[in-house]
């Protein structure tokens, strides 16, 4: 048996595009708005791992991918690497969010209440439809819903770890940092990573490869406002809103810089309604910044930074696991021969062995 190098003609190519569309065109004929309302957390994460704020893109990417949010994330990574930077908006601090939904699991009576918003974490999914519930759901506005985080009062009193601040933040978009990482770029990293690499990230932490076992601080849903300096006028004005989920988790306590003794937090904060990836992003965040637990250090996948940094991203790994799909025919047929002189190798001195013993 042999194998041999195949071309693909641009014919080919073309039948199997056409023939792709064909079998997923049907999702072309579904509403934007449709989509944007009704597969809301699928929109959050296209836009989260794509790392470009727009929902109508981001429903176009996955009728395009006929449902492969992955796939969809990475039409939207490429969209917005060909999009015009004209300027950086003002910083945001999530305190300032209109809230949605915001809990905390450390403090019972928090400032506001457990606000609990749209969550389907207290029903049982496939067997209980909502629709058949009486509910009583009065009128809601986040318009003035905007409080601190649950942890602000033991930040006031100075019981919170502080991590040294960038005098600039990175910006992972333009360059790619070496080591030592900067915390914006990790953070940056996280934000824009695959929601499912980084929660088994953390699960790493959680089940024993560490031992991070947080407490949720703070977990908001929310709007945040975008501000940005006119490039003319250089006054500040708004131009648009976002809807974001940030999270403050509380690990332990741990010596800060100057020795005293503090309790640690992890952040973390993406695009959209995305309560678990921003979960497992605050816990990878606690691990590597307040890794000196009752476990070991140096084999723990969470507090890593180069594990981290080099395979969180969805788009990247996602690429170059399809990568194998192109052709390698000059890299099988070399491993091939290799393999086919060894063994002819191992053969004939065998051969002269045995030959060697029966003289």
């Amino acid at each position: 048996m042999a194998y041999y190098a195949i071309k693909g003609g641009e014919e080919a190519i073309k039948n199997s595009l056409n023939f792709y569309n064909d079998y997923t065109k049907r999702s072309e004929k579904i509403d934007d708005e449709d989509l944007i309302e009704s597969l809301t957390f699928s929109i959050d994460k296209v836009m989260s791992e794509g790392s470009l704020y727009s929902k109508k893109l981001a429903s176009k990417s996955i009728k395009r991918s006929a449902g492969d949010l992955l796939n969809a994330s990475f039409f939207v990574r490429a969209h917005r690497s060909s999009c015009q930077r004209i300027g950086i908006c003002k910083e945001l601090d999530v305190n300032d969010m209109r809230l949605s939904r915001r809990i905390s699991s450390a403090f019972k009576d928090i400032e506001g209440g457990q606000l609990l918003g749209a969550s389907n974490d207290y029903e049982i999914k496939l067997l209980v439809d909502l629709k058949n519930e009486k509910v009583d759901i009065k009128e809601y506005s986040n318009k003035d819903n905007v409080i601190d985080s649950a942890l602000t009062p033991l930040r006031n009193d100075n019981l919170i770890k502080i991590l040294p601040k960038e005098e600039e933040p990175w910006d992972i978009t333009r360059v790619f940092p070496t080591s030592p990482y900067p915390r914006s770029s990790v953070l940056q990293v996280m934000s824009r990573g695959e929601s499912g690499t980084l929660l088994g990230f953390a699960y790493t932490s959680m089940r024993g490869y560490g031992d991070v076992h947080p407490t949720i601080g703070d977990l908001r849903i929310g709007e945040l406002d975008i501000k940005f300096t006119h490039p003319f006028t250089k006054k500040e004005v708004k131009i648009g809103s976002i809807e974001a989920t940030a999270v403050e988790s509380a690990g332990t306590f741990n010596k800060d810089e100057n020795g005293d003794t503090k309790l640690t937090t992890g952040f973390g904060f993406c695009f959209g309604k995305n309560e678990t990836k921003a979960i497992s992003m605050s816990i990878i965040d606690l691990s590597l910044y307040n890794n000196s637990y009752t476990v070991g250090t140096e084999q723990i996948v969470a507090s890593d930074f180069e594990m981290v940094m080099h395979h969180v991203d969805g788009i990247e790994s996602f690429g170059f696991a399809n990568h194998y799909k192109l052709p390698h025919y000059v890299t099988f047929q070399t491993d091939y021969q290799i393999f086919k002189s060894a063994k002819k190798y191992v053969e004939e001195q065998n051969q002269k062995d045995l030959n060697g013993a029966l003289k």
